[in-house]
C-alpha cells in the first residue's frame, strides 16, 4: 500500500506539462486526496465547458496507464464499456445535473480494495471541425487512497489504546506505591517492636501443715519428773 501510495505522490509531481495546461477547460472532483475504507465507494465528478464531447474516459495512473472506463457521447447517446480488468461490475456513471451549460458525468467506483489506491483522472475527447481532428484534454486527478479502517475509526482505536494504557501504567503507579507504603510501614514497625518479657511463673503456695503439739499426759500411774534427784531420794 505504500508504493501504491508514494506512486501516486510522484505521478502528482511528475505529470505531463499537457495534462496542467488542459485543467483550464476540464475540471475533475473532488481535487483533494480522499480517504475511504475497504468495500466503500468514491466518486469523481468529470466536467467540461466544452461543447460536444465526442466521449469521456477513465484512467488509472499507475503502474502503467490504464483505461478502466468509457462513455461514448456521440449524437446525444451515453452508452458505458469497462475495458479495465477487475472493474466490471464495480463502475457506474450518471449525469451531473450541476453543470449548467457544459457537460459532466459522475463515475462511482465501488467495492474498493486496498490494490484500488492510485490516481484517477477523466479524459474527454472532442472533434475539431476547423481542423478536423480529434483533441484530447485531460482533469487534474484524483488521488483515491483506500485503508482498512476508516481514518476516524484509527483514530479513536489509537485514543482508545492510549487510554488504556494510560490506564494500565496508572494501576502499576497504585501498586507500587502500596508495596512501598507496606514496606516503610513495616520497617518503621520492627524498629517501634520490643518483645514483652515472659511473665515469671509463681509457684503456687502450698499448704503448711503444723504438727499437732502433744500435750502432757498425766498418767496417775507414772509420775514424771525433770529434776533426776527427785527420782533418787524416792529410790
Amino acid at each position: 500500500m505504500k508504493a501504491h501510495w508514494w506512486s501516486c505522490v510522484l505521478g502528482l509531481l511528475c505529470m505531463p506539462s499537457g495534462v496542467t495546461l488542459s485543467a483550464s477547460k476540464v475540471s475533475q472532483d473532488p481535487k483533494s486526496i480522499s480517504l475511504t475504507r475497504v468495500n466503500s465507494s468514491a466518486e469523481i465528478t468529470c466536467s467540461t465547458l466544452q461543447s460536444d464531447p465526442m466521449s469521456l474516459s477513465l484512467y488509472r495512473r499507475f503502474p502503467d496507464t490504464m483505461q478502466i472506463a468509457f462513455l461514448d457521447l456521440k449524437n446525444g447517446l451515453v452508452s458505458k464499456t469497462t475495458p479495465g480488468a477487475g472493474f466490471h461490475g464495480r463502475i457506474r456513471a450518471a449525469p451531473s445535473q450541476w453543470i449548467g451549460d457544459g457537460h459532466g458525468f459522475t463515475v462511482q467506483l465501488s467495492l474498493l480494495g486496498l490494490e484500488d489506491t492510485n490516481l484517477y483522472y477523466c479524459s474527454w475527447e472532442f472533434f475539431k471541425k476547423e481542423t478536423t481532428t480529434h483533441e484530447t484534454l485531460s482533469g487534474p486527478g484524483t488521488v483515491i487512497i483506500v485503508r482498512e479502517r476508516d481514518p476516524q475509526e484509527q483514530c479513536r482505536g489509537h485514543i482508545l489504546d492510549r487510554i488504556l494504557i494510560g490506564l494500565s501504567v496508572a494501576a502499576v503507579c497504585v501498586v507500587l506505591f502500596l508495596c512501598a507504603a507496606l514496606i516503610v510501614r513495616r520497617k518503621r514497625f520492627r524498629r517501634r517492636f520490643r518483645p514483652a518479657r515472659a511473665a515469671e511463673r509463681t509457684r503456687p503456695n502450698r499448704p503448711q501443715h503444723s504438727c499437732p503439739q502433744h500435750g502432757v499426759q498425766h498418767d496417775p500411774y507414772l509420775m514424771t519428773s525433770v529434776n533426776s534427784s527427785y527420782y533418787r531420794g524416792i529410790l
